[in-house]
């Protein structure tokens, strides 16, 4: 007989991942559950997020007329990444997200009537809480709190114990605490520039990476994998968003009437593609592009007051965009990092373009303008706006914000650790950021990354749960 545990359930970590997988531990017959938490405070990243969320064939969606299926979804988002995620995992995600997105609802989160398109999907499946990602992880960290789920912050694992080959608890320096099951929910690597580097190459290589997540975000979960022996999966995987190199203020979308250039002076996109597209999009140019317009556009926008983004998101309290409007652009050409000219030509020149090359982008994209339709590359006609009235500018644009990473412990549809074996590891489970192989090459958009946390926090518990149960 195995010797007694000082919990049912360890969980590591206190983000959306965590606090799902602790409150699902308990639902599902944990007797004792206990979160550790590296930090201060409760809900890592999660609390800073939009809390935005997918789901398909929710109340919510009917509600509104919307005909969706988690058959739809799994498709879908098995298609935009060519089937290089794990498909077992990804259809338990989606078979389970819209059910988890109801379970938030019947918890008391609440969500706006609006619902929105997180990326090219078929029909809108994002659904937005009021109160955003901190409303989320209130009322979660509620319910645990309700349901005898003991919290210890300012406890920063270090180490899993293991016993026979299985995870038996975590200790914390000299500190341990046993356990049936430990769930690992850390969160992602997005604070730490080493682990950036060697896990998430493409973020840190543009040289201008900045990171909107917590602080504890440390990817302490690969430390463990290594302890052991656990499989890791999603290699440079992660979200980044485009941005200039002006200030490090977030903006999700860039406005719709920018012209994006490769360093070609070619035009590659539609620039108001989701941001999980355009990652990808600029990641096979370099890593570089550039934004194209002229004082006219400029001038309009900072007057109208309001961003012309292509989405805007229910509770959203930014109007103006931070970047783009004419005091911030002209400062940044007295910073000199924004190129302005009098002509198209002298513009190439001065930011290094093939001259005849963007003379006859912008040749053309004005002559789309005028005919009233993008030829080329289908942007909505409302966004389209002439580069004819000088001076013209021109900014480097690299994906340099890193919302999240997707780099960790490979799982399978019931949230166990895969060991390099290729066999589950006894008594550890793992979700959120913490889990890798969920999230593919590319993001299939806004909702993405929560609906992961919280879904699979759930399958983690509800496993721990079970293997908690099943010990004497």
């Amino acid at each position: 007989m195995r010797p007694e545990r000082d919990v049912d359930v360890l969980v590591v970590g206190s983000g959306a991942a965590g606090l799902a997988a602790a409150l699902s531990a308990r639902e599902n017959g944990a007797r004792s559950v206990l979160i550790a938490e590296s930090e201060g405070l409760v809900g890592g990243s999660s609390r800073l997020s939009g809390g935005l969320m997918m789901g398909a064939g929710t109340r919510y969606q009917r509600a509104l007329g919307i005909e969706d299926d988690a058959g739809s979804l799994f498709h879908e988002y098995m298609q935009l990444n060519q089937w290089k995620v794990e498909s077992a995992v990804v259809r338990r995600l989606a078979e389970l997200a819209g059910p988890t997105v109801e379970w938030l609802g019947d918890l008391g989160v609440q969500f706006y009537d609006q619902l929105v398109f997180g990326g090219d999907e078929r029909v809108p499946r994002v659904h937005c809480p009021i109160g955003r990602g901190q409303a989320v992880v209130d009322v979660l960290t509620s319910h645990c709190r309700g349901a005898g789920v003991e919290i210890a912050l300012g406890r920063r694992v270090g180490r899993l114990l293991t016993e026979d080959g299985a995870v038996v608890g975590a200790g914390v320096g000299e500190d341990t605490v046993t356990a049936s099951a430990v769930v690992v929910a850390m969160g992602g690597f997005g604070n730490n520039p080493g682990k950036l580097a060697r896990y998430f190459p493409s973020a840190a290589d543009t040289g201008w990476a900045w990171y909107i997540g917590a602080e504890g975000s440390r990817g302490d979960h690969l430390d463990l994998a290594v302890q052991v022996g656990a499989q890791v999966t999603g290699y440079n995987r992660g979200l980044r968003l485009l941005h200039a190199d002006f200030a490090k203020i977030y903006e999700a979308y860039l406005p719709g009437w920018l012209v994006l250039v490769d360093r070609q002076g070619r035009r590659f996109c539609d620039e108001t593609a989701p941001y999980g597209i355009m990652d990808g999009l600029i990641q096979e140019r370099g890593d570089v592009a550039y934004a194209i317009f002229d004082r006219a556009a400029l001038e309009e926008a900072t007057a109208a007051g309001v961003a012309r983004y292509k989405q805007q998101v229910p509770g959203s309290t930014k109007k103006q965009s931070p970047h783009w409007n004419a005091d911030i652009v002209e400062s940044m050409v007295a910073a000199g990092k924004v190129h302005h000219a009098r002509s198209v030509a002298e513009l190439a020149a001065g930011a290094a373009l093939p001259a005849e090359r963007l003379e006859v982008t912008v040749e053309r994209y004005n002559a789309a303008v005028a005919a009233g339709e993008d030829f080329d590359y289908l942007k909505d006609p409302k966004f389209l706006q002439p580069i004819a009235s000088p001076p013209y500018y021109a900014a480097e644009i690299r994906p340099a914000t890193v919302c999240f990473t997707a780099c960790g412990l490979r799982i399978d549809r019931d949230a166990q650790v895969i060991g390099e074996s290729g066999r589950p590891i006894p008594g550890l489970l793992a979700a959120g950021e913490s889990a890798g192989g969920v999230v593919g090459p590319r993001y299939v958009g806004s909702g993405n990354s929560y609906a992961n946390c919280v879904t699979f926090g759930r399958v983690a518990g509800a496993s721990a749960a079970r293997l908690a149960m099943a010990t004497p």
